[in-house]
């Protein structure tokens, strides 16, 4: 018996020196976290990344977790000292529970993508339906978005202005209600855009919805929403329906937990994590 338990406790502990000091078999594999399919922030980050098949088709292992919107990522990320995520970077840059990253040695900071310098970055687009066009309501809001002022909202929350030199919007007094679907992140910029133009236009109701790009895009399509967003490119057959507008641009950033020391990581290594063919990160430190 005495040597039956001494095989026991020998085994035990030899498991622990393999697993890690805790017993977890996992101490030190890398949590890729991903969007929800149809997000447009995963489509413009396997696109930039590269994490797609031959055909150019999504790519991402099966094993990665799922955050079905931007708040959650950051949750997600946040939560996990093992996780790492991507976010746009008017988000991820003014959350201090997560950690931007440089990639190929480059911050994502807004002097960073101006100059083109910062590899992963997209547009920020709204869109209409090419059929019906704007009301002259939803019109007005689209001008206050293009006009000094609301380029100003866009540099204030970290994002590039699309527009140099935009012309001042005056107030034109109108009321109503636009609304507006899409993008969970553009839904930020949004909504401090909205709160803008409603400074100025008190009478106006703006109700925005971040349901993801390809619900804005539909909604607009059905006459559901005036303005749809979106945090990527417009494909070709939504192109048929859509007529868009870039607003801004905007950097995707890559996010791990503030503990986590890794400082950069090259595009080609956070490609192969998000593929499945790096899992450890001390294969990268």
């Amino acid at each position: 018996m005495r040597k039956y338990f001494k095989w026991i406790l020998g085994a035990v502990l030899t498991a622990t020196i393999l697993t890690g000091c805790g017993g977890s078999g996992d101490a030190d594999y890398i949590s890729a976290v991903t969007r929800e399919e149809g997000s447009g922030t995963r489509g413009a980050f396997v696109e930039i990344v590269g994490v797609t098949t031959a055909d150019g088709n999504d790519n991402v292992f099966v094993e990665a977790e799922v955050a079905p919107g931007t708040s959650v990522m950051m949750t997600t990320v946040a939560g996990n000292p093992l996780a790492i995520g991507y976010a746009s970077t008017g988000v991820a840059l003014s959350d201090n529970r997560v950690r931007a990253i440089a990639i190929d040695s480059v911050m994502p900071t807004v002097e960073n993508m101006l100059n083109g310098t910062y590899a992963i970055q997209r547009p920020f687009l709204i869109g209409y339906n090419r059929d019906n066009g704007l009301s002259e309501l939803a019109q007005d809001f689209v001008d206050f978005i293009f006009s000094a002022q609301g380029q100003e909202v866009v540099a204030d929350r970290g994002y590039v202005p699309f527009v140099q030199d935009a012309p001042q919007y005056t107030a034109s007094g109108m009321s109503g209600v636009i609304v507006v679907n899409g993008s969970s992140s553009v839904y930020s910029l949004m909504q401090h855009l909205s709160g803008a133009y409603r400074d100025i236009n008190p009478d106006v109701r703006i109700d925005i919805h971040g349901a993801g790009t390809g619900h804005g895009i539909s909604a607009a399509r059905d006459g559901l929403a005036d303005i749809a967003m979106s945090s990527r490119d417009l494909r070709e057959s939504e192109l048929e329906f859509i007529s868009p507008l870039t607003i801004a641009i905007d950097g995707i950033a890559v996010i791990v937990h503030p503990e986590n020391d890794i400082v950069g990581l090259t595009l080609e290594q956070v490609r192969n994590i998000f593929l499945g063919e790096i899992s450890v990160w001390d294969d990268i430190r």
